[in-house]
């Protein structure tokens, strides 16, 4: 299997954790395992290297990164908001 798609296998798997945590979210339910599960992303994605990737792929990793923060700064939101 070549590397491009092993991260392209990769991609596919965050993406799919993603909308996970995104569904959990968008319920309010079980926010403390969906902060938890995008902090784990956010250190896989920071182990992808992306050096001799093209830069389509380069692009999709770095959107994910931000749908990841969005959703990590979300969490972080709701639970505030549920310690009210």
């Amino acid at each position: 299997m070549s590397w491009r798609a092993v991260v392209q296998k990769r991609i596919a798997e965050l993406e799919e954790d993603l909308r996970f945590c995104e569904n959990m979210l968008n319920k309010e339910a079980r926010i403390e395992l969906a902060r938890r599960i995008l902090e784990d992303l956010m250190e896989d994605v920071k182990n992808i290297p992306t050096r001799n990737l093209p830069k389509p792929l380069k692009t999709k990793i770095a959107d994910i990164q931000m749908k990841i923060r969005i959703l990590y700064h979300r969490a972080n939101a709701l639970l505030s908001l549920q310690e009210e």
